[in-house]
């Protein structure tokens, strides 16, 4: 418990940059960035390959997750 209380007293004592004057007046002025649903982006990326690739990889890891199932932990110890 004394370990962590130490580095937090020390970050406590941090000083922080100035933030202010960072951002640029033509920044400032820019039109926030439109946003898009999550659907359309979703569906634009994915092509069958992806979609291959990911259910080989859902298909492994839920084969690797019941092995992990069988696993007898009080035979291990």
């Amino acid at each position: 418990m004394r370990l962590i209380i130490l580095p937090l007293l020390l970050s406590a004592c941090a000083s922080f940059p100035e933030l202010d004057g960072t951002i640029s007046d033509t920044a400032r002025q820019a039109p926030y960035p439109r946003l898009a649903p999550l659907p359309d982006i979703v569906d634009g990326a994915m092509d069958s390959n992806i979609e291959t690739e990911l259910a080989a990889r859902i298909a492994a890891l839920n084969a690797r997750a019941e092995r992990l199932r069988r696993i007898d932990i009080a035979a291990l110890q």
